[in-house]
């Protein structure tokens, strides 16, 4: 098995996959250190069946290229795209006119919502995060090699630190990108998610505060 995570750049880029590690009750800064164990690799492997139908190498890489490719974030901006060519009084008309019922409307609203809020990556925060996610798991659960998920993770890390200004930004897209792919709009179901990312901003001791957005990534 490859070298361990153990620089900066390695740390910094699953902390973009932070609030996913930390509803798992793992610490993104401790997980790389984990020493192997076939323990850790069965828990990998159920995590990656149970949470997103992936049984196999292959399958994992077909949904790391999904995401890479034609994640949420594609959908977000299609929209955000089309209500941009609406007249200023009709994109509210428009959204109305589906009525609340219509599976598009929460998506509508989202991105109404946020669209003056976010950057031009959108929420592409979100496919990011899940996308680092995906790859430390894999590497763990035996379908990547380390080597692999660490090249994976400096490519997505790149794009996201070019794309967000902080790390208050990009978990700004990560949680809109939640609540679109969900499509929910509670009170509730937010609140439950800020929590976590609240811990990230505002923690002394998270790795958020830690790291500096503006790392130099090797």
């Amino acid at each position: 098995m490859d070298a361990p995570f153990e620089n900066v750049t390695e740390t910094w880029c699953l902390a973009l996959g932070a609030i996913l590690f930390e509803r798992k009750g793992l610490k993104p800064d401790e997980f790389y250190s984990e020493e192997f164990k076939e323990e850790t690799r069965s828990q990998c492997k159920h995590s990656l069946e149970c949470d997103w139908a992936i049984h196999s190498r292959e399958q994992l890489l077909q949904r790391l290229d999904q995401l890479m490719v034609a994640g949420d974030n594609r959908s977000f901006t299609e929209l955000r795209s089309f209500l941009s060519t609406l007249p200023e009084s009709d994109p509210s008309a428009y959204n109305d006119s589906l009525g609340n019922t219509h599976e598009s409307y929460v998506q509508y609203q989202i991105v109404q919502t946020y669209d003056h809020k976010l950057p031009g990556a959108g929420i592409a925060a979100w496919d990011w995060g899940r996308y680092v996610f995906l790859c430390r798991e894999g590497a763990l659960a035996g379908y990547l090699t380390e080597a692999e998920a660490r090249s994976l993770m400096r490519r997505v890390a790149h794009m996201a630190q070019h794309s967000y200004s902080d790390w208050l930004e990009y978990g700004i897209g990560f949680l809109v990108g939640e609540q679109f792919s969900v499509k929910k709009l509670s009170g509730r179901h937010a609140d439950e998610r800020l929590d976590t990312a609240e811990a990230l901003l505002w923690n002394e001791s998270s790795l958020w505060r830690r790291l500096d957005w503006d790392t130099r990534l090797d």
